[in-house]
């Protein structure tokens, strides 16, 4: 799947890509009254707020590790078949 990053920065490249096409491809018409204006409106918005339902609702952040001050991990380290010459 693609990550967020990846996603925040094609959102902003999709809307400048759908600003210059209405742009190049301006008709004598408003451009509310195509059907292919809405549907780029309404997919540029999808994609923004699919963009911050994803920055906001990511995995909870977890507490930060509490170091290990036991007698058993402080022996497990004094005779660690590593250590040894």
């Amino acid at each position: 799947m693609i990550d967020r990053q990846t996603l925040g920065n094609i959102v902003p490249l999709a809307a400048v890509v759908i600003a210059l096409a209405e742009w190049l491809l301006d008709h004598t018409y408003p451009r509310y009254a195509s059907p292919w204006f809405w549907l780029a409106l309404i997919a540029t918005i999808g994609l923004l707020v699919l963009v911050q339902v994803l920055r906001f609702t990511g995995a909870p952040k977890r507490p930060p590790a509490k170091p290990d001050y036991s007698a058993t991990s402080i022996i497990r380290r004094r005779v660690d078949p590593d250590d040894q010459g």
